[in-house]
C-alpha cells in the first residue's frame, strides 16, 4: 500500500492498484447504467493517471487513511415519525424516564468498573503470591546462604523458573489478543479517543474484549512484562460504560431488553466517556483527573449536564474498588484506599523559589526522552507492521519480550552489587527474596526494583532515603527500563504505558535529585523523591503529552496538592518541547492505524481548499418515491450509512455522472432495511402505525451487516413503490460549493457530523463529503513553512 501528498483532488481517485473493474462497480452504485461507458473510459484515464503519480513522489506508508472506517451517527433524524411522538402525552413521562436512568446507569457503570480494577488488582497480587512465595522462595530456600561464587548454578535455576512461570502469563495474555479480541491490544485509549471522536471502531466496546483485556492486562503485569495495568482501565470503563448503556451483549447474542432509549450511538457515545472517567478513577484514585482525561484526551463533545453525570461514575468507581481493596487487604470500609495505583504520601513537602529552574530542567529532558521514546515505537511498530503480521510471529515475540525481560532483570541482579541496610530504608524488607546474596540484615535495592510491582517500585522511588539506590543502580535500571518498556508498548498483549513511563521517569529523575544534592551539599532539604516524582511527571508527559488532566491524577494519586504548580510546570515544558519534535504515543498510533481522526483545529493554510474540491460527486441519491426493486439493488451494491433524497434524478448530456436534483432530506440505511422489513409499500395502503415505535431511532449497528435476501421480498414486492417523504430526515446539513475547508472541519467537529451535502445556489445535489473526505487534509510543517498535505485514502 502506498500513498501519495499532494495528490490530484478528485473525489473519484483510485486506488493505482485497484483494478479498473472493481473500482467501476463502486461508482456504478448510482444505478444509471446508461452511463457505463463513458464512466469505463474515465475510470481508466484516472488509473493511468494515479499510476504516473505514483512516480512523483511517496511517502512513508501510515501517511494514508483507511477507507473501513466509518462514522459513528449523532443526528436526530426528525421524520414525521419523531415528531409524531412528541405531541403524544405520554412523552413528558419518556423524558422523565430517561433522564433517570441515565443517573442509574452511570450508577452502575461506576460500580461495575471499579470491579473490574479490583478483580484486575487481586488477580495480579495472586500472581505475585505464586511467582514470589511459592516458585522462586522455594527455590532460593534451596540455594541456603552461600556466597555468590558458589551459586550461580542455583541462580541459573532460579531465573529460569522465573523466566517460565512470566512466559506462561505472557502466553495466556497474547492467545486472548491474537485469536479471541484483536482490539484488546496495547493500553486501548488510541481506540477509545477515536471512537468518542466520533469513528466506529470494530468490536472496540465488546464484552469478549472487555474480558480478554481484564484478563490479559493481568496475566501481563503479572508476567513481569513493562506493562501497566492503569491504562488499559479505560478501555475497560469505557467497554463497561457501554455494554450496560445498551442492555444488551452482542458477543453473547443475549437482549435484555433494558435501556433501549440509549441504544443510539449519541447516548453510547456519553456513557462510553462516562465509562473512561471511571476507569482512570478506579486506577488512580482521582475521579477529577479521570474527568478532565476524558475531556483533554477522549470526549469530543461535551456540555455540562455531562460533566456532572461523569463525575458521579468516577466517584462511585473510585470508592467501589477502594472499598474491595480495602476489605480484601483485611481493612474492611476503610474507603481512602488509592485506587490500583499506590504512589504513598510525601512527608517532606518543602521547596524552594531556587528549585524551579531545576524542574523546568526535568521538563526538558522529559519531552526529549518522550519525543526519542515516540519516535523509536513509531518505527518498531511500522517494522511490525510489515515483519510480523502472522499470529505465530506476534506470539513468539510476546514470549521473546518476556523472557528476554527476565534474563535482564537477573542479569542486572549478577551484575550490580548494591546492598544496602534495611534500617536506612523503611519501605524495604528483608525477605529471602530481595536478599538474595546480600548479609542478614541487608537487601539488593536492584533485587528490590525488579522482584515487585511497578507501583511498589514508583512508590520506592518516591518515598526512599536519599541513600537507598546508588548512582549505578538508578542509571542501569532506567535505561533497561526504558528500552524494556519501549519494546513492550505495541506487542499483542494488553499493556499500559502508564507506569511504566512513571518508572523510568522516577528513576532518572531520582538520579537527577541526587546530583543536586551533591552539587549544593551546604543546602538542607534536598529530596531526591521530589525529583522522582517531578521526572515521573516529565516521562509520562514527554510520551502522552498530557498536561491539565496528568497534573490532576498526579496530585490527586499523592493525595497532596503542594507540588501542584512545579508538575503543572513540568509538564508545560514537557509538551512544548516534545511538539517540536513529534507528536504524542497516542496520536502517532492512531496515524499508523490509518484512522481518519478529526483533530481540535483545521489544517493551517487551508482556507482556499474549497468544498467542490473536498466532496464526493459520484452521490447515490434516491427520489422522495422510489421502486422497491431500484432500493433492492441500491442496497445490495453499496454499503452507504444512509442516501440523500432528491425531487428528480436526470440523466445529463454534459456529464458522466447524473444531475441531481434539490436536496430535500436524507434517510439511513436501517431505516431503508425497516420500511422493507415492514412492508410499508403504497399498493398495500399501509400506514406509518405498521412501523414499530422506535423507528426513528434506528442504527447502523443491527441493519449495516444484513442481507437484503433475508428480507424475503417477492417479485410483486419490488414491482411496489415506497413514499419515503414521511420517513425520511427533512433537513440535511448542507454547504455551498464555496464553503472553506476550515468552516467544513468545524462543523464536522463542532457538530459530529457523519455526513456533508454540497449545493448549489439553487440547492441542486453536486456532492457528499464524508470525515474521511475533511481527514485527508492534514497539516504539515516543513522548513519553517505551513503545507497542507492530501493523503491518499485506501481501500484495501
Amino acid at each position: 500500500m502506498t500513498s501519495r501528498n499532494r495528490v490530484r483532488t478528485s473525489s473519484n481517485s483510485l486506488d493505482p492498484n485497484e483494478d479498473p473493474v472493481s473500482g467501476l462497480e463502486r461508482v456504478m452504485s448510482n444505478s444509471n447504467l446508461e452511463h457505463v461507458a463513458r464512466q469505463r473510459r474515465r475510470l481508466e484515464e484516472e488509473l493511468l493517471f494515479s499510476r504516473q503519480l505514483d512516480d512523483v513522489g511517496r511517502t512513508d506508508s501510515h501517511e494514508a487513511l483507511s477507507a473501513r472506517y466509518e462514522s459513528l451517527n449523532y443526528e436526530i433524524s426528525e421524520n414525521r415519525l419523531y415528531r409524531d411522538a412528541e405531541k403524544k402525552p405520554s412523552h413528558q413521562l419518556t423524558l422523565w424516564r430517561i433522564s433517570r436512568n441515565r443517573w442509574f446507569v452511570c450508577f452502575l457503570i461506576g460500580v461495575f468498573t471499579g470491579l473490574v480494577a479490583a478483580f484486575i488488582d487481586i488477580m495480579v497480587h495472586y500472581s505475585k503470591d505464586i511467582k514470589f512465595n511459592w516458585i522462586l522462595k522455594y527455590l532460593l530456600s534451596k540455594c541456603g546462604e552461600e556466597q555468590r561464587g558458589t551459586t550461580a548454578g542455583c541462580m541459573w535455576t532460579v531465573m529460569i523458573a522465573w523466566i517460565g512461570y512470566n512466559c506462561v502469563l505472557v502466553t495466556i495474555a497474547a492467545i486472548l489478543v491474537i485469536y479471541v479480541a484483536p482490539i484488546a491490544g496495547g493500553s486501548g485509549i488510541p481506540q477509545i479517543k477515536c471512537y468518542l471522536n466520533g469513528i466506529a471502531i470494530p468490536e472496540v466496546v465488546r464484552l469478549k474484549t472487555l474480558v480478554s483485556k481484564a484478563v490479559g492486562v493481568a496475566c501481563s503485569v503479572g508476567g513481569g512484562l513493562c506493562a501497566g495495568k492503569e491504562g488499559p482501565m479505560i478501555h475497560s470503563g469505557a467497554a463497561v460504560g457501554a455494554g450496560i448503556s445498551q442492555g444488551k451483549s452482542y458477543s453473547l447474542g443475549i437482549d435484555f431488553g433494558l435501556f433501549r432509549e440509549f441504544r443510539n450511538d449519541r447516548e453510547k457515545r456519553d456513557f462510553v466517556s462516562a465509562g473512561a472517567a471511571a476507569g482512570v478513577a478506579a486506577a488512580f484514585g482521582a475521579p477529577i483527573g479521570g474527568v478532565l482525561f476524558s475531556l483533554e484526551e477522549g470526549a469530543s463533545f461535551w456540555n455540562q449536564a455531562l460533566t456532572w453525570r461523569m463525575f458521579f461514575s468516577a466517584m462511585i468507581s473510585s470508592f467501589t474498588v477502594n472499598w474491595i481493596l480495602s476489605w480484601f487487604n483485611g481493612r474492611s470500609g476503610w474507603l481512602s484506599w488509592t485506587g490500583l495505583a499506590n504512589f504513598g504520601v510525601f512527608e517532606n513537602k518543602d521547596y524552594n523559589i531556587w528549585e524551579i529552574p531545576l524542574f523546568l530542567l526535568i521538563g526538558i529532558i522529559g519531552g526529549c526522552l518522550g519525543a526519542l521514546f515516540n519516535y523509536l515505537n513509531t518505527k518498531l511498530t511500522e517494522f511490525r507492521k510489515k515483519y510480523v503480521s502472522s499470529k505465530l510471529g506476534r506470539l513468539f515475540e510476546c514470549l521473546l519480550v518476556a523472557a528476554v525481560s527476565g534474563f535482564l532483570a537477573f542479569l542486572t541482579i549478577f551484575a550490580i552489587d548494591d546492598c544496602q541496610p534495611i534500617g536506612a530504608n523503611p519501605t524495604a524488607t528483608s525477605t529471602q527474596i530481595n536478599q538474595m546474596w546480600c548479609k542478614k540484615g541487608e537487601y539488593s535495592a536492584v533485587a528490590s526494583l525488579f522482584f515487585q510491582n511497578p507501583e511498589e517500585s514508583v512508590k520506592s522511588m518516591f518515598h526512599s532515603p536519599i541513600n537507598s539506590f546508588g548512582v549505578t543502580t538508578l542509571v542501569i535500571f532506567g535505561i533497561e527500563y526504558f528500552l524494556l518498556t519501549l519494546w513492550t508498548f505495541g506487542i499483542s498483549v494488553p499493556s499500559g504505558v502508564f507506569i511504566p513511563a512513571i518508572l523510568t521517569g522516577a528513576a532518572w529523575g531520582r538520579l537527577f535529585g541526587i546530583f543536586v544534592e551533591r552539587l549544593f551539599p551546604s543546602v538542607t532539604g534536598i529530596d531526591p523523591g521530589k525529583y522522582a516524582l517531578a521526572g515521573a511527571a516529565a516521562q509520562l508527559g514527554g510520551v502522552v503529552r498530557m498536561t491539565i488532566s496528568l497534573t490532576a491524577i498526579i496530585m490527586e494519586a499523592t493525595k497532596d496538592i503542594t507540588f501542584g504548580l512545579p508538575i503543572m510546570l513540568v509538564l508545560m515544558v514537557t509538551k512544548w518541547v516534545g511538539d517540536m519534535f513529534n507528536e504524542g504515543l497516542y496520536d502517532a498510533h492512531i496515524d499508523l492505524a490509518e484512522v481518519p481522526i478529526l483533530g481540535w483545529n483545521p489544517p493551517k493554510m487551508s482556507r482556499n481548499i474549497l468544498a467542490d474540491r473536498v466532496m464526493r460527486k459520484d452521490v447515490v441519491a434516491l427520489e422522495r418515491r422510489e421502486r422497491v426493486s431500484r432500493i433492492v439493488e441500491i442496497l445490495r451494491s453499496t454499503l452507504h450509512h444512509g442516501f440523500p433524497v432528491v425531487d428528480r434524478i436526470e440523466e445529463s448530456p454534459y456529464e458522466s455522472l447524473p444531475d441531481y436534483g434539490r436536496l430535500k432530506g436524507y434517510i439511513l440505511r436501517s431505516q431503508l432495511f425497516k420500511l422493507l422489513e415492514n412492508r410499508i409499500f403504497e399498493e398495500e395502503g399501509a400506514s406509518n402505525s405498521a412501523l414499530p415505535n422506535d423507528f426513528y431511532e434506528c442504527q447502523d449497528d443491527d441493519d449495516q451487516m444484513k442481507s437484503v435476501a433475508e428480507l424475503g421480498l417477492t417479485n410483486f414486492d419490488e414491482s411496489c413503490f415506497l413514499d419515503i417523504e414521511p420517513y425520511m430526515h427533512p433537513h440535511p446539513h448542507r454547504v455551498p460549493l464555496n464553503t472553506s475547508l476550515p468552516f467544513i472541519f468545524r462543523l464536522f467537529r463542532g457538530l459530529g457530523l457523519r455526513y456533508l451535502f454540497v449545493v448549489n445556489d439553487d440547492n441542486h445535489l453536486r456532492g457528499v463529503i464524508t470525515r474521511k473526505d475533511v481527514a485527508r487534509f492534514r497539516e504539515r510543517r516543513r522548513n519553517r513553512e505551513y503545507h497542507v498535505d492530501e493523503l491518499y485514502i485506501s481501500e484495501s
